[in-house]
């Protein structure tokens, strides 16, 4: 006769816990990037929904606040991250449109309170197969974008514009959780799936041919696998190299104009529509032209159809110099912090990040309140990541618990 090995339930809140845990994470790693097949909307609403639960859920976990995350928080990173969104905020005041930015300003501001909560929040001891449910979801998702960009409708990877297209943004939804993934199927130790896993998101790329995304891909892989060796090292030189290319971009244009001219070139193209704007208006790159300007002077023709759209523009365009230099602060100390993480954690964090940059930098619409959801899913994945018990498990999924219980005794 066969009896039930589980124990009896000594602690109803602590299964509650689990249990709610384990849901807002189905939700968030499987379904998010599975709904992206279907609606350009369901991102914004799936996300708090499961954010929400993950907050619940740490209540009932004897009310437990991520102390780390706190320290982060009130370190240099936080400091930089508060003055940023301080600079935005006052902005506004100077924002030719400030109805618009003001509305963008606060759903931003909003989604990052959301996902900042959840990751304080998120239980302190989660479960080692929590760490399967992204990579299924990022798998499930690719899989079906590569089969609905060759066999489904035209209207899945066609549009407008393409950042507004569905392929796109599940390519680019599937490239930026894939290192998190890869993350948590190395910590199990599972480096045939892993392998997989990458070769899944980049025949999904391919399908579509999305260069953006092939090129955050590649990069990320090679900072990955140098971060294995030295990851310390690495972060200096990407921190390095970041706060050089956010804070030299207008000198880098404006050099790129002075060669077209003594080459006799013509002004097109982006990086020469950012020195003619720069040279034009270079008052303003102290304080900028307001949030949300960059993206509206372009629609409006204000700007020229060939402005890039990237980062580096928007950050200089709308905050000017302040806000460009506590970018650059932002995202030296991200770099240096992510260098310092754990063995395990380190390379997929690095590996992550460039590829975010990637793609922001490339010149995808990344100031969109979706891009903006999709990091904050992200960085979800990394926290629980980086709180799920290191060590390697069995391979067969009902020994799981009690191996965990092994494992934390």
């Amino acid at each position: 006769m066969m009896f039930d090995a589980r124990p009896a339930l000594d602690d109803p809140a602590a299964e509650a816990t689990q249990l709610l845990c384990r849901l807002a994470l189905i939700i968030l790693m499987i379904l998010t990037p599975a709904a992206e097949l279907f609606s350009l909307g369901a991102l914004y609403v799936l996300l708090p929904v499961g954010a929400t639960i993950l907050l619940i859920a740490g209540w009932l976990s004897s009310g437990h606040r991520d102390r780390h995350l706190v320290t982060l928080l009130l370190g240099p990173i936080g400091i930089a991250a508060l003055f940023l969104v301080f600079w935005a905020g006052l902005s506004l005041i100077w924002a030719p449109f400030p109805d618009e930015a003001a509305v963008r300003f606060v759903r931003g501001l909003g989604t990052g309170g959301v996902v900042l909560l959840a990751c304080a929040f998120l239980p302190e001891r989660t479960n080692a197969s929590d760490l399967y449910l992204l990579p299924i979801g990022v798998a499930a998702a690719a899989i079906a974008t590569a089969f609905l960009v060759l066999l489904g409708p035209q209207s899945f990877a066609n549009g407008a514009h393409p950042d507004s297209t569905l392929a796109q943004r599940c390519l680019l939804s599937v490239t930026l959780l894939l290192w998190p993934a890869l993350g948590a199927l190395a910590l199990r130790e599972r480096w045939l799936f892993a392998a997989a896993l990458a070769v899944i998101v980049s025949l999904a790329a391919f399908a579509d041919f999305l260069q953006i995304a092939l090129a955050a891909l590649a990069l990320g892989a090679v900072v990955y696998a140098i971060a294995t060796t030295d990851a310390v090292r690495t972060s200096q030189v990407l921190a390095f190299v970041f706060a050089v290319l956010v804070l030299s971009a207008p000198i880098f244009s404006v050099a790129a104009l002075l060669i077209a001219d003594l080459a006799q070139l013509p002004h097109s193209g982006p990086i020469l529509a950012f020195a003619d704007v720069a040279v034009a208006q270079w008052p303003r790159l102290f304080t900028g032209h307001g949030l949300g300007m960059a993206a509206q002077a372009i629609e409006l023709r204000i700007l020229p159809a060939d402005m890039p759209r990237s980062i580096l523009f928007t950050i200089w365009y709308e905050l000017g110099f302040l806000g460009a230099a506590a970018f650059a602060v932002l995202g030296v100390r991200i770099f240096l912090a992510a260098g310092r993480s754990p063995p395990h954690f380190a390379p997929p964090l690095l590996g992550g990040l460039v590829a975010g940059l990637v793609v922001a930098l490339w010149g995808t619409e990344t100031t969109q309140l979706w891009w903006m959801t999709l990091n904050g899913l992200d960085a979800i994945a990394f926290v629980l990541l980086y709180k799920t018990p290191r060590g390697k498990r069995p391979a067969v999924p009902m020994l799981e618990a009690e191996t965990d219980r092994e494992f934390e005794s």
